[in-house]
Parts: C-alpha cells; sequence; structure tokens
C-alpha cells in the first residue's frame, strides 16, 4: 500500500483572475464621470490565484497523470504535491468534460511510482475497495469500504450520470481525481462524485476501463476520438401491461453508415448495447459515445420477427459528417468567406436554429467557447461538443452577439 500511495499527487490548479481599476480621472462634468472608463484604455491591477485542490495517480511511469477534469477546468498552471513532499509542476496533456476526465504530465526526468490498471468489468457487489486521496487538504488519506453496485445511473442536478462504480468507502471533497484500489493495490475507478454536500456513505467513481480508454486517446492525441454509428434513436413511449417497455426506438438511419451497412432500419427497437439494457435515448447516446473507433458494439434489437443481435462497428466521424450532423440537428448550412469569417449560408425550416431566430447572414464567431474562422475550425469544435452532447454557438447580428445552445445528442 506505501508503493501505491506514492503514486497518489494532491493537484493545485492556480487561476490568475485580473480585477479592473476604475478611472482616475479628478473632477470634471457630469460625461467624464459616466463615461470616462468607455473611452479610456482598460487598467487592471496584479491578479490574484484562487487555488482549488483535488486529487490525481500515476499511471505510467513516464508521469502522466490521471484525474478529474473538474479539478483542471478553470486552471492556468498546475503544481502537483508528492508523498515525499515534493512539489512539481504539471502541464495539461488533454480533457474530456464528457467523462469527467483529464491527463497531467509531470515534468520530471525520473521514471515515477505509478499504480497498475486492473479491471472493473468483474467488480463483485460487497467486493473490498480502498480509496486514497486529499479530502479537506489531508494528505494521501486512506479510506475503506466496499462495493455498493455497479453500472450505477444517478441525476446530478440536470443531468443523469450513467455506469458509475457505487462505493461506501469515504469520499470527500478534495478527494475528487484520486484512484479506487481493489485489495490487490489495483487501479479499478477515479473517484469522481459523493451524494450531497458531505459525505453519506454514497460515492461514486468512474470504472478504470472507461478512464483507461479515455485517457488512452488523450495521451495519443490529445482528445477523445469517438466512434460513429450512424442512427438517431428517440425514447420509446410505447407501453407494456402498463409499464414503460425497455429501450430507444431507431428514428433515422444514415444512409451509408455502419449501421445501414448493418441492416438496422427505422422503427427497430434497440433494448440494449453491449449487454446493458437501455432506459433513455440519453443513455444509449452515452453507450455508443463510449466505443472506440474500430470497436463493435453488440445491440440487442427488437422488430416484428423477434430479438435478434445486430453487431455494429464504430468508425470514425469524420470533418464532413460533423458539418452534417450540425445541419441535420441544428438546421444551419455554413460558408466561410474571403475575410475568414464564418457566415450562416441558409437556415432550415422549422430547425432549432429557424425557432431561435437565426437567419442567413448572421456571423458565427465562437462553438462552445473556441473561436473559429474556417470551416475546417467549426468542424472539429464541433466534433469535441458532439462528445459532450451540447453545442454553444456565439452569433453576431450587426453589433449584437448572443450565445444559442443546442443538442447534438
Amino acid at each position: 500500500m506505501e508503493k501505491v500511495r506514492a503514486a497518489v499527487v494532491n493537484v493545485s490548479a492556480e487561476e490568475l483572475v485580473r480585477i479592473r481599476v476604475p478611472s482616475q480621472r479628478q473632477g470634471g462634468d457630469v460625461a467624464d464621470l459616466l463615461f470616462g472608463d468607455l473611452f479610456e484604455r482598460p487598467r487592471y491591477r496584479k491578479g490574484y490565484q484562487v487555488t482549488s485542490l483535488g486529487s490525481g495517480v500515476i499511471v505510467s511511469p513516464e508521469g502522466y497523470v490521471l484525474t478529474n477534469n473538474h479539478v483542471v477546468e478553470r486552471g492556468a498552471r498546475f503544481r502537483v504535491g508528492l508523498l515525499d513532499g515534493r512539489e512539481l509542476t504539471a502541464k495539461v496533456v488533454g480533457t474530456d468534460p464528457s467523462s469527467d476526465l483529464a491527463v497531467l504530465k509531470l515534468e520530471a526526468q525520473e521514471r515515477m511510482p505509478f499504480v497498475a490498471p486492473g479491471r472493473s468489468d468483474d467488480l463483485l457487489i460487497g467486493e473490498t475497495v480502498i480509496a486514497i486521496g486529499n479530502p479537506f487538504g489531508l494528505s494521501h488519506t486512506v479510506t475503506t469500504g466496499v462495493v455498493s453496485a455497479v453500472h450505477r445511473n444517478f441525476k446530478a442536478g440536470d443531468r443523469t450520470l450513467f455506469d458509475f462504480v457505487q462505493t461506501d468507502a469515504s469520499i470527500n471533497p478534495g478527494n475528487s481525481g484520486g484512484p479506487l484500489l481493489n485489495i490487490d493495490g489495483q487501479l479499478i475507478g477515479i473517484n469522481t462524485a459523493i451524494l450531497g454536500d458531505r459525505n453519506a456513505g454514497i460515492g461514486f467513481a468512474i470504472p478504470i476501463d472507461r478512464a483507461r480508454r479515455v485517457a488512452e486517446d488523450l495521451i495519443r492525441h490529445g482528445e477523445v476520438r469517438e466512434g460513429y454509428l450512424g442512427l438517431d434513436v428517440q425514447d420509446l413511449k410505447k407501453k407494456e401491461g402498463g409499464r414503460s417497455a425497455r429501450g430507444v426506438v431507431v428514428a433515422a438511419v444514415e444512409p451509408g453508415s455502419p449501421a445501414a451497412s448493418a441492416g438496422l432500419r427505422r422503427g427497430d427497437v434497440i433494448e440494449s448495447v453491449d449487454g446493458q439494457p437501455l432506459e433513455s435515448a440519453e443513455e444509449y447516446r452515452f453507450r455508443v459515445r463510449d466505443l472506440a473507433i474500430g470497436e463493435t458494439a453488440r445491440l440487442e434489437v427488437q422488430r416484428a420477427g423477434g430479438r435478434v443481435a445486430v453487431p455494429v462497428k464504430a468508425v470514425d466521424l469524420s470533418p464532413e459528417r460533423v458539418e452534417q450532423l450540425v445541419a441535420r440537428r441544428v438546421g444551419l448550412d455554413l460558408a466561410e468567406t474571403r475575410a475568414r469569417v464564418l457566415v450562416i449560408r441558409s437556415v432550415h425550416r422549422g430547425s432549432p436554429a429557424a425557432r431561435e431566430g437565426l437567419e442567413p447572414g448572421d456571423l458565427v464567431r465562437e462553438v462552445n467557447s473556441r473561436e473559429v474562422t474556417s470551416l475546417a475550425e467549426f468542424r472539429r469544435q464541433a466534433g469535441k461538443a458532439r462528445r459532450s452532447g451540447r453545442i454553444v454557438l456565439l452569433v453576431q447580428r450587426g453589433y449584437a452577439a448572443e450565445r444559442f445552445a443546442f443538442d447534438l445528442d
């Protein structure tokens, strides 16, 4: 256990905050007092740092650290505290907000202690687990408990989070990003959430099978490459015996997609993905987004002829397909001008974009707070937005600009 503790780190994320300094004009007329700040170059006094504390775990001898995205998302620079008291700087290799995972790289020359990954697909209810982290800044605190549930879905605000390991091992603020271990000291999860503001014996960890797949993509590509099947689904409203039937209904199949090649068709009811029953279209999209490129998903499908198992191979979602997806789901066609500005070429009648009042000639300046000046940049950022299920566009008309959010699920 001492070797494992040496691979658990304290992550400090520092954010630089600048404060606007009011105009120092003395005297003057009313116009100076009211409008002076508008016509002067804004000045800022020296900022201060807000430090957030979380945990992380070193997962390779090269010094890659796996932690939560919410631990690092607001940070400008990062310091990582080790068990021996040293502090090392680290840089962000990549983040994935939809899975709440991030990878840091320690700036160190020596080989680092690390935790070997285990498996999370064979966890048993009641199995002993160990959590290590930095709750309330108490470095390298060890707690034990059992696996309370697997494949747990739960509500967090207005979102549903899917497929977590639930444990009663004591997890508190500051444990985020730390490891959940089996009794052999193998990494089986990344501690992420608790129910309520303080520990109530109900904590949640991201299964290591999913976390490892995300971390490998972040290390190799700097982002998560998402598999694509080519299906649009909707919640199943049909009822059987007074109970809602389980599964989702296929609303559309994109021509030439893997789903079309596998023989799926409109009206099919998908009851499960890789043996995991589906309760909603939101859950289906989560499980499909979790597929690696080249991985084959086994869909249990109900149709008029009975139940069949349909294997569908996930392929890379090309930039062109991303643009087509935005056109279908949002209702926008874009064009790139010679001045490196994106303009809305057309708005589909009855689409979400039309209902929001967007018009041809409006300019698209940002995608999810990232500036875009070309179709290539738009496709790249829209691809990242698809994994989170929502795209937010900053649209300019004349001198006014406004943000509009659209679902991409």
